[in-house]
């Protein structure tokens, strides 16, 4: 079993990325421009066999979707290379809720919370200087060649032409339970149905700051934006508390379920500011594992969330 993060370590890589992105207040500390649109789930026939989630069964789910840049700043340009992300919220009966949150780059740079915050803190400019220390993220980086492989992943990843043509993948395996007891771990992935279609950061700096949202807004008045929900199955040595570890791509897959995207929130501004998406909300079927990044996750988020809705 993993170790819970040191006490104090969420609020201060909440305000570590704070510090690097700027002062945005009122918005997410990372994160901070997206879209918040509402759309219909519904469960694969196979995935009753892998969990007794409610939302896997086979009815139509009501879902909240937010599309994010993974920047600080709210007014970064939509072509700037950066990871994207996908958090789903199903809404189900007695104002229950489950997660998922989901990176167009696969795994993450960082195994603990204090990994994590030591890698954010390598970026703060050097106090004496107002610079950032040249030599302060490559050490950080010598050190932890799985960041590495990470960063190597996302400087790959092209600009996404649509938010709707991307894939997105869950950085942390979960526990799944069947109906007959039977568990698997698993992580998430979103295949969108229109395929994969990516610019070169030239051509995506070329368009309009806000590009993603206007081509979203015109897909979405030609048909709904749909994903496929897989899960990759753990094999039995494949570690499920390491965020950074990959799994083989020959690992099994189970096709969950199908979303459909119908239309951007008409409230997406106030939504931004008062949803949250928090990968630790599962329901019965489905359990975290001992990642101590998931772990962490929480309480960053709450932080996170208090900041922002008193306009800090």
């Amino acid at each position: 079993m993993s170790a819970p993060a040191a006490p104090g370590t969420p609020a201060q890589i909440v305000e570590t990325m704070r510090a690097l992105a700027g002062s945005h207040p009122g918005f997410r500390a990372v994160h901070a421009k997206g879209v918040v649109c509402s759309g219909t789930f519904r469960g694969a026939p196979q995935a009753r066999g892998v969990s007794r989630a409610q939302h896997l069964q086979g009815e139509a789910v009501p879902t909240v979707i937010r599309f994010s840049n993974a920047h600080g700043n709210p007014d970064v340009h939509d072509g700037i290379p950066n990871a994207r992300a996908m958090a789903v919220k199903f809404q189900l009966p007695d104002g229950k809720n489950a997660d998922i949150v989901a990176l167009s780059i696969e795994g993450f740079l960082a195994r603990t919370p204090e990994d994590f915050l030591a890698f954010l803190q390598a970026q703060l400019p050097d106090p004496a200087t107002g610079q950032p220390r040249p030599d302060a993220v490559p050490r950080f980086l010598e050190k932890h060649p799985s960041a590495g492989a990470f960063i190597q992943r996302l400087t790959q990843k092209p600009v996404p032409a649509s938010y709707g043509q991307s894939s997105y993948h869950a950085e942390h395996a979960y526990k799944f339970t069947a109906a007959d007891g039977t568990s698997r771990f698993g992580r998430y992935h979103w295949i969108p149905e229109a395929g994969e279609a990516y610019l070169s950061p030239d051509d995506a700096s070329k368009r309009s700051a806000t590009f993603l949202r206007e081509e979203l807004e015109n897909r979405l008045r030609n048909g709904p934006v749909v994903f496929r929900l897989l899960l990759q199955l753990a094999g039995q040595n494949d570690p499920t508390d390491d965020v950074t570890a990959l799994w083989p791509a020959d690992r099994p897959q189970v096709e969950l379920g199908r979303l459909e995207i119908s239309r951007i929130s008409p409230t997406s501004v106030e939504d931004e500011r008062s949803i949250v998406f928090d990968p630790t909300n599962v329901i019965d079927g489905i359990d975290l594992s001992a990642d101590p990044i998931l772990l962490a996750r929480s309480a960053a988020y709450s932080i996170s969330y208090d900041r922002r809705s008193k306009g800090q």
